[in-house]
């Protein structure tokens, strides 16, 4: 327990687990938390800023939350949460990318079939529109003859270039969404789905903005919806602007290079010293049960080995069921065989 802020003396919980969690960690989040030299902290989002290792990135390297259970299974994991007074979210670190394309919901089902789902949507969410922008500004003959001229028919009479109509509809779309999470949720549901319906038709008839557009940005905004994470869907949809304006200025080279430093950047990242885009990079395949896809729980018998807990094994390997054995040597043979004799 700690005690952070001169004047309001906000009670801090570091909780871990002793045995599993690496003690390193627990030192180096104590040593931040015990750094801090301020009047008040209202809220855990006051000490993310202070103790997340770069601030000066789109992407969260604390993860929040207020699901007990998601706790529970990040100290089970060996990492640190960190509770603060008068609030529900807890912060968890170390964090790693791939989990923010995780939901907990992904655990208690048979079969997880939306996450790699969730991974073609994040792709879609930052290309879609720039290759739209790229495609018919740069590189037509990269499209079919009769979808060309559909999209040059469409865009006939929109006196922007793609880029800038693309623009001004993310914009539109993203302020709708906006003022319909401020609204009371009664009215806001219905502010994001008729508005943009309206303005969507509305801008088509007025030839501000071509069909083909309206279609690859509410694509788009669906697909952004499926990553689980808020602040991760934050990060990624605002990463769409700096690609489209690449693709509009160079075309899918902008987009390739976009991509290249975007992927620089997010493996120079760290979360209390563990790479941001582990077990991706550094490569760890044996980790990648629960990254792309996740893993039946009888084969996930070990915790993450980058978090170096003392403890890593979670379960005892090799339970992986196995139907009965049949045949005359097994014992459902025997039975049978049994059987068939008493009634003959």
């Amino acid at each position: 327990m700690l005690q952070i802020g001169t004047i309001t003396k906000t009670d801090i919980c570091v909780a871990y687990i002793e045995g599993i969690v690496n003690p390193a960690t627990v030192k180096e989040v104590k040593k931040r938390l015990e750094s801090i030299e301020t009047d008040s902290i209202l809220e855990s989002g006051y000490l993310e800023d202070f103790i997340k290792d770069n601030y000066w990135t789109p992407f969260t390297l604390l993860d929040r939350t207020e699901r007990p259970d998601k706790v529970a299974g990040a100290l089970l994991e060996g990492r640190a949460a960190i509770f603060v007074d008068t609030t529900p979210f807890v912060l968890i670190v170390p964090v790693v990318f791939s989990e923010f394309l995780q939901s907990p919901e992904d655990y208690y089902e048979g079969h997880d079939y939306i996450r790699p789902f969730r991974w073609f949507a994040l792709i879609l969410t930052l290309s879609l529109p720039s290759l739209y922008v790229a495609l018919t500004t740069f590189h037509q003959e990269m499209l079919p003859g009769s979808l060309a001229l559909s999209m040059a028919a469409g865009r006939e009479g929109v006196p922007f270039p793609a880029v800038v109509e693309a623009l001004i509809m993310e914009v539109t779309f993203d302020l709708l969404r906006e003022a319909g999470t401020r609204m009371p949720r009664s009215v806001g549901q219905a502010v994001g789905v008729v508005g943009a319906l309206v303005l969507g038709q509305a801008a088509v008839t007025a030839g501000i903005a071509s069909p083909f557009i309206v279609i690859i940005v509410a694509l788009t905004a669906i697909a952004s919806f499926l990553i689980p994470n808020y602040s991760a869907s934050i990060a990624i949809r605002y990463l769409r602007y700096p690609m489209l304006l690449l693709a509009g200025s160079f075309g899918l080279v902008g987009i390739f290079f976009g991509f290249m430093i975007l992927l620089l950047h997010m493996a120079s990242l760290r979360s209390f010293g563990v790479p941001y885009l582990y077990p991706i990079t550094p490569a760890v395949s044996g980790e990648w049960q629960d990254v792309f896809y996740r893993a039946p729980w009888w084969a996930m018998d070990r915790r993450p080995r980058l978090f170096r807990s003392p403890n890593v094994r979670r379960q005892a390997p090799g339970q992986r069921p196995e139907p009965p054995q049949k045949g005359p040597a097994g014992q459902d043979g025997g039975d049978q065989g049994e059987q068939e004799s008493s009634e003959s």
